[in-house]
C-alpha cells in the first residue's frame, strides 16, 4: 500500500509513518507539503491513497481535491480531521473521500481506515451516516458483499467461517463488518442481525 500524506505538522507525519509501517506490512508513506509536490508525487505514484489534513483552510481543501478530481480521478483520499463536523467535510465525498479519521484516533483506527479504503468502501463518522432524511439505515444501502456478508453473519458463521466460503482473509471480512455497522448504525453482530431480519 502507498500512500502520499499532505500534512504540515511533521510530527503527525512521523508519527503516522511509524505506527503505521508496524502495522500495515509494505506499507510505503511519502509526505508533501506543496500542492506542487502533490501533483508530480501522485503522477508518479497513480495507485497511491492520499492523506489529506483537513485541518488546512476548508477553501484549500476543497481546490485542492477538485483538482486532484480532474487530473486523478481514481485516486482514493482519506481526510483526517480535528473537527469532523465541519461543513466542508461533507461536500468532499463528492471527491472520492471514502474516509473521514479524527486526528486523535489511535493508530489502529488509522490502519482499519486505510485497508477499508484500499478496498474501496467507505470509512466515515457513524453520524455522518444516519443524519436526518439519510436512508443509511436500510439494509439495500449495502453493498452487495456486505449484504452477502450481513447473510451469513446472521446465520451464525463466524469471520473465518465467511472467509472460507467468500475466499477472502478474516481482515477483509471484519473490514466489511465494521463498515457495515457504521452504515446501519449498529454496535455488534447480534444488532445488525436483527436489522437483517426486521427488513426481511
Amino acid at each position: 500500500m502507498r500512500i502520499v500524506m499532505f500534512d504540515r505538522q511533521s510530527i503527525f507525519i512521523h508519527g503516522m509513518k511509524v505506527s503505521l509501517q508496524q502495522r500495515i506490512p509494505g506499507i510505503s508513506i511519502q509526505s508533501v507539503g506543496q500542492a506542487d509536490e502533490l501533483w508530480q508525487r501522485l503522477e508518479q505514484i497513480p495507485d497511491a491513497l492520499l492523506m489529506l489534513d483537513g485541518d488546512l483552510d476548508g477553501d484549500f481543501c476543497r481546490w485542492l481535491l477538485k483538482k486532484k478530481q480532474q487530473q486523478f480521478a481514481e485516486v482514493k483520499v482519506l481526510i483526517t480531521a480535528t473537527d469532523c463536523s465541519k461543513k466542508w467535510l461533507q461536500e468532499a465525498r463528492h471527491y472520492n473521500v471514502l474516509a473521514v479519521v479524527p486526528r486523535d484516533s489511535g493508530p489502529e483506527t488509522f490502519a482499519l481506515a486505510l485497508n477499508t479504503v484500499a478496498m474501496g468502501m467507505q470509512f466515515l463518522p457513524g453520524d455522518w451516516l444516519s443524519a436526518p432524511g439519510s436512508e443509511s439505515r436500510d439494509i439495500q444501502s449495502l453493498s452487495a458483499r456486505q449484504r452477502e456478508i450481513l447473510t451469513m453473519l446472521a446465520a451464525g458463521e463466524t469471520n473465518k467461517e465467511i472467509g472460507r466460503a467468500l475466499n477472502i482473509s478474516a481482515g477483509t471480512v471484519k473490514a466489511h463488518l465494521e463498515s457495515l455497522y457504521r452504515r446501519l448504525d449498529v454496535k455488534n453482530r447480534t444488532q445488525a442481525a436483527m436489522m437483517l431480519n426486521e427488513q426481511r
